[in-house]
């Protein structure tokens, strides 16, 4: 796996979602999926997608990140985190800043996040072929 672009976005800024989605499909070897920063921004790459007749996630597939609630209204696969044990850490971070001159300043916390798997992801192409192709051409719903 490459990574073909990483840069911001404005969000729900469809002209920059068409952008980067043109920049990415012309490549010689094409993502078949697409990782968004915010879920705002995974929407405007699915509506480009949709509006360039690119299936959703037959042939690409598209993951947010932050599970707001337009990610359920729309269906989008997202990476989520619990903000309150965000907001619970950087307040404690904060607080050893303040009271302690000599705390680590370069401290990294690292956070669970998880999966919410909804429709705009699907396994990769040549793997649902390679699978298909076992099972004799036969399709299964799984």
């Amino acid at each position: 796996m490459h990574t073909a672009w990483s840069g911001p976005t404005r969000v729900g800024d469809k002209r920059a979602a068409a952008e980067v989605l043109g920049m990415l499909l012309s490549l010689r070897e094409p993502p078949t999926a697409v990782f968004a920063e915010q879920d705002e921004v995974a929407v405007a790459l699915i509506w480009n997608l949709r509006k360039s007749q690119i299936a959703v996630p037959e042939r690409i597939s598209v993951l947010g990140f932050d599970d707001q609630p337009l990610a359920d209204w729309f269906d989008l696969s997202t990476v989520a985190q619990s903000p309150s044990d965000m907001g619970r850490e950087a307040g404690e971070l904060a607080l050893k800043l303040i009271g302690d001159s000599g705390a680590d300043q370069e401290r990294h916390v690292v956070l669970p996040t998880y999966v919410i798997p909804r429709v705009t992801t699907a396994p990769v192409a040549r793997a649902r072929a390679r699978d298909e192709g076992e099972r004799g051409g036969e399709q299964v719903r799984e």
